[in-house]
């Protein structure tokens, strides 16, 4: 009772409301005639969306079709129906809401109408095309492939309707009156195709069939499409109206006559391209090739791949070898086969090997920075810029800490050889070495070993040896600093003996005034330039009295450019002690020829003159050239403050006539170059 209570509260509350939206002007409901067709594409919720859209309006609209899709009974059944709702028929759709959003849908469903009577009236056109039964299913095509693309390329519908009896197929065709006399005149050629139907076996060997059939058929699917037949390998698990069955080599082309007659052309050619390209050449390697083959990251395979256009398949490993395919033109598989062989063999060349050789020796074969392991390669003819290939030879000499005699050899085996028995033939004549010991005057040790050991290292590089002098250090403990140690072939080591003692010279010592040792005497002097020049005796002073301390910018207060002091009156009693070394004869004219200096040498005279530093570069010259030339022209010395000093002192010394003579040619150096 309380149910049927509250279903009577229900109807009466709907109906007042149902009468107050009756009274309201706002509020419509229209019934618009829309064909079955047109209702169905707009039942679904998605199809209404898009309505509502293209009739651009916001408020709430019902829609009611007559046509209800086939899964509304039970909604229907479902929800509370008025008492005035209206019956409506097949081809109605009510529309109710808000009465500008109802006149919206209302003028799109009408538009929507006549588009779709427009397509209706287009589409219209219909017409059939009898095909004879037994060609029926190469029109339809596999899985009915034709006539899907028929419909996709033109907007026809198409039906087929099977023969009874024999009689032929009927393909009936709707749509617009231009698209259906294009695929009637389609079918029709096809037809006539058919009707010149032939069957072909042709003969291809067996193991180019799959590059035929092309990856998922995807070759002989083309052909098929092109040339409107049908091919059949012997792999071949489709049906075919020819039961005999095809041998290992044969194919099969069935299909129009010239269909056939092209399709073979092409399938031929292709076969021919395949045997070209297809050239099979098959070859074991070695293993350990195998990553010199490959190259790092696969580029040496690659690039072999390219060269060649061929294909390379490598096997796995099996009892040390791999096997290699190489698949491409003849020409292009022969040459990535030598290719490949090359490398093999190259790698064959390459040795490892082992050299026993004591420790002593290591130091002297990698010589200085490595020099000797470099100049052992190169002589043997390789390269010691590679590691590997042809020319390659790697010598790895072990660490200290090792302790270990062994020296491995690397590279090309014709190289490595050369360097393993010139390597033994260093060590053999290592072990031969002797020293011997020369004795020869320290005096003369400084000489013999020549300005940066220039004459030593020529003595060593000329006989093959070592040669090692005392230090100073060594002298003051050993029984014989004379001593020269000389290290190499007993033979060598007598030949540099002679050759060391013939470069021992005679000595003599001579005492000279000191003002003569600093006019003419130093490395620099014109005496001692002159006596090794004429002479090619050596001059040394082995011991130099000390002069006196003297200042001219202390003694000299005046402003005069030019100061001179006699330097022999405060040198009175002392001397220096000078060496000569060189032959006998010549001694005893260097001897005569500096006493005469001493007996005619006039006082000496020190003149210092006040030029700014920033001249006394044009008194030096380029590399020293003007100021030579002032001592060789006078016989003074010439000194100039050093760089960087700020003394404007320049100092002359000589006999008054040069001093005066030299001072010229100075001035007239600042003055030409100022």
């Amino acid at each position: 009772a309380r149910e049927d209570a509250v279903r009577a509260l229900l109807r009466k509350t709907l109906e007042e409301f149902r009468q107050a939206i009756s009274n309201d002007d706002s509020y419509a409901t229209v019934n618009v005639d829309v064909p079955v067709s047109l209702q169905r594409s707009l039942s679904s919720a998605q199809s209404q969306a898009a309505l509502f859209t293209a009739a651009n309006i916001s408020g709430r609209v019902v829609l009611r079709f007559g046509a209800a899709p086939d899964d509304s009974a039970e909604a229907e059944s479902t929800r509370v129906r008025r008492r005035d709702d209206s019956q409506l028929s097949e081809n109605e759709v009510q529309v109710k809401g808000l009465t500008d959003d109802v006149q919206k849908i209302v003028a799109e469903l009408n538009l929507r109408v006549a588009k779709a009577a427009d397509y209706e009236r287009l589409h219209s056109f219909r017409d059939q095309v009898a095909v004879p039964q037994q060609m029926l299913a190469r029109i339809i095509g596999r899985g009915g492939e034709n006539i899907r693309r028929i419909r996709s390329e033109r907007d026809v519908t198409i039906d087929v309707v099977d023969g009874t009896n024999g009689a032929s197929a009927l393909v009936k065709l709707q749509g617009t009156q231009q698209d259906v006399a294009a695929v009637a005149a389609e079918l029709y050629e096809f037809i006539e195709r058919l009707a010149d139907q032939t069957a072909e076996t042709i003969s291809v060997q067996a193991d180019i069939h799959r590059a035929l059939i092309g990856s998922g058929g995807r070759y002989v699917k083309r052909l098929e499409e092109k040339y409107a037949v049908r091919i059949a390998f012997p792999s071949s698990r489709r049906d075919d109206d020819d039961s005999s069955p095809l041998a290992a080599d044969q194919i099969r082309i069935r299909g129009g006559r010239k269909g056939v007659d092209d399709a073979k052309v092409e399938l031929l050619e292709l076969a021919a391209y395949e045997v070209e390209h297809n050239h099979t050449v098959r070859f074991s390697v070695p293993a350990a090739a195998l990553p010199h083959i490959v190259g790092k990251a696969g580029v040496r395979i690659s690039e072999i791949k390219d060269e060649s256009d061929t294909r390379i398949d490598l096997g796995d490993p099996s009892e040390g070898n791999v096997e290699v395919t190489v698949i491409g033109t003849r020409k292009g598989a022969n040459a990535a086969h030598t290719a490949i062989e090359a490398i093999v063999a190259e790698q064959e060349s390459q040795v490892d090997v082992v050299l026993e050789v004591p420790t002593k020796h290591h130091r002297f074969l990698i010589g200085s920075g490595g020099a000797r392991v470099r100049e052992l390669v190169t002589q043997a003819g390789g390269n010691p810029d590679i590691m590997t290939g042809p020319d390659s030879c790697r010598i790895q000499f072990p660490r200290a800490s090792d302790k270990t005699d062994s020296v491995r050899i690397k590279g090309d085996r014709a190289i490595v050889d050369a360097v393993r028995l010139r390597i033994e033939a260093l060590v053999a004549e290592r072990e031969r070495m002797t020293t011997v010991s020369v004795s020869i005057p320290v005096s003369q040790h400084a000489f013999i070993i020549g300005r940066g050991g220039a004459q030593l290292k020529q003595l060593q590089d000329t006989h093959s040896v070592e040669i090692h002098f005392r230090s100073k250090v060594s002298r003051s403990t050993s029984d014989d600093p004379s001593a020269v140690n000389i290290t190499g072939l007993p033979e060598a080591c007598e030949a540099c003996k002679a050759a060391l003692l013939a470069l021992v010279r005679d000595e003599s010592t001579i005492t000279v005034p000191l003002a003569l040792h600093l006019r003419l005497g130093g490395r620099t002097g014109s005496l001692w330039r002159r006596i090794r020049n004429e002479f090619d005796v050596q001059v040394d002073a082995v011991r130099v009295d000390k002069a006196p301390a003297y200042r001219i910018d202390e003694a000299n207060d005046s402003d005069e450019s030019t100061v001179y002091r006699d330097t022999s009156s405060n040198l009175s009693g002392l001397s220096a002690d000078w060496v000569l070394r060189g032959e006998t004869s010549k001694l005893a004219l260097v001897a005569d020829l500096i006493n005469r200096e001493i007996t005619n040498a006039e006082s000496a005279v020190e003149a210092r003159l006040r030029i700014e530093p920033r001249l006394h570069r044009h008194i030096i010259g380029k590399q020293g050239s003007t100021i030579a030339g002032i001592r060789d022209a006078t016989g003074c010395e010439v000194t100039v403050p050093k760089r960087g000093s700020s003394s404007q002192w320049v100092s002359v010394t000589g006999t008054r006539s040069a001093v005066d003579q030299a001072i010229e040619l100075v001035n007239q150096a600042v003055e030409e170059r100022a």
